[in-house]
């Protein structure tokens, strides 16, 4: 089940959870959760399984395209990693915000997850061999088509 839990940050597996989708300082934690928290432009959701917090993901409206929305965060619990949770909350978050646009930026190391899923993949450098940031975009208005 994929929950709403901008109010309740205060959940210690909820902050482990989300350390390791960015620099795992108090400060920088901090930070994200306080944008969550008073933004409602930004959601993060977890997702439970048999009570236990197995993942988060964190989105926001694009502030340049209606009806598009970008991941910014995205854990999975390092025990439960590579057992197909990951595409299940992106799932999940599609059938609940129900954007047209989904878009995810990532290092090299993220491409093959999101690739592997449907997003079309995008370097953000002119080198691809060199770049370090990419774009993901899934189209869920063309999927829906599809179906």
């Amino acid at each position: 089940m994929l929950e709403l839990v901008n109010i309740e940050m205060e959940d210690e597996q909820l902050r482990e959870l989300l350390s390791y989708a960015v620099f795992p300082d108090d400060e920088v934690l901090d930070n994200v959760l306080e944008q969550y928290r008073s933004n409602p432009q930004q959601r993060l959701y977890q997702y439970i399984e048999d009570d236990e917090a197995i993942g988060i993901i964190g989105c926001a409206d694009d502030q340049e395209m209606p009806d598009a929305l970008r991941i910014r965060h995205m854990a999975i619990a390092p025990e439960e990693r590579g057992l197909g949770y990951g595409r299940g909350i992106i799932l999940l978050l599609l059938e609940k915000e129900k954007p047209a646009l989904l878009m995810a930026e990532t290092d090299a190391e993220g491409v093959e997850f999101y690739r592997n899923i449907g997003f079309s993949v995008m370097s953000t450098e002119l080198d691809e061999e060199t770049a370090d940031s990419f774009l993901c975009v899934f189209h869920a208005d063309e999927e829906a088509e599809e179906e």
